[in-house]
């Protein structure tokens, strides 16, 4: 009677061969070097994004400042325009009242060269003295 035997593939150990195979060292070294490689290339991109994101905090950080910095000089532009807003307003209205006081004299003046033009002949006679001439 015959001993079964078990049949492996050539890249794969067996019972019999050590971990020295031939067979089976190239695929695991393979394997071992693909894995450190991947580990390798893993390690290069976290550090990149590591550094990459170290690089965009502080971007944003200083979009932040500058950010608050122009909304502190907007807020002072805004309050300053506000201001100058209310003086013209108030300027505007002195400048009515005053435009409405003087509308108020005209009228009076008005009616009173009525009544100047009413009671004084219309002859040569005139409220304006006659520019003298020097050959008086």
């Amino acid at each position: 009677m015959t001993k079964p035997t078990l049949n492996f593939s050539a890249s794969s150990p067996n019972q019999e061969s050590g971990a020295t195979d031939v067979l089976w060292q190239p695929s695991w070294l393979h394997w071992l070097i693909s894995a450190l490689s991947g580990t390798v290339e893993i390690e290069k991109q976290t550090a990149w994004l590591k550094k990459h994101n170290a690089e965009l905090r502080k971007y944003n950080e200083e979009l932040r400042r500058s950010n608050a910095e122009l909304k502190r000089k907007n807020e002072e532009w805004l309050r300053n325009e506000q201001l100058s807003l209310e003086e013209l307003r108030r300027s505007n209205a002195d400048l009515k009242k005053s435009n409405a006081e003087l509308e108020r004299k005209n009228m009076r003046l008005a009616e009173l060269e009525l009544k100047l033009d009413a009671v004084l002949p219309k002859s040569n006679f005139s409220l304006i003295p006659p520019n003298r001439t020097d050959e008086s």
